[in-house]
C-alpha cells in the first residue's frame, strides 16, 4: 500500500528560505499590521476576465498557509528585488495588491495579484 507523504512545514519553510531556497523576502500586511514572510513570486500568463480569449503576465505569490492565515482581498504585499546569485537586481522591489487567494489545502496558497 502506497502513502501520500506532504511536505513538512519545515520543508516549506527550506524551500522558501531566500538565503538557502527560492524565496524573496516581503511584508504582508492585513489591517495595517505587518508581518515579514518570505515567498516565491511568478510572473503567470492568465486569461483576462473579458472572455476575449487574450492572455496577459499576472504576478502570483506562493507562500505558506500558516504565514497568512486570514489573509483576504485588498490585502497589501510589498516584495523585495528579486537579485541572481551574484546581487545583480533582475526585478525591483515592488507593491501589490491581492486580488484572488487561491488556497491548496496542502500547506501553501497562491495569492493573485495586481501592482499597487
Amino acid at each position: 500500500m502506497s502513502q501520500i507523504r506532504y511536505e513538512t512545514e519545515a520543508d516549506m519553510a527550506a524551500y522558501l528560505d531566500p538565503n538557502f531556497g527560492h524565496g524573496l523576502q516581503a511584508t504582508y500586511t492585513r489591517n495595517g499590521v505587518n508581518t515579514s514572510i518570505n515567498l516565491i513570486l511568478n510572473e503567470e500568463f492568465l486569461e483576462l476576465d473579458d472572455g476575449s480569449g487574450v492572455e496577459s503576465a499576472t504576478p502570483i505569490a506562493y507562500c505558506r498557509s500558516v504565514d497568512i492565515l486570514n489573509v483576504s482581498q485588498g490585502d497589501t504585499l510589498a516584495v523585495s528585488a528579486y537579485k541572481d546569485v551574484n546581487g545583480n537586481v533582475l526585478k525591483a522591489a515592488s507593491n501589490y495588491k491581492i486580488v484572488n487567494v487561491q488556497k491548496d489545502n496542502k500547506g501553501f496558497t497562491a495569492l493573485v495579484l495586481e501592482a499597487n
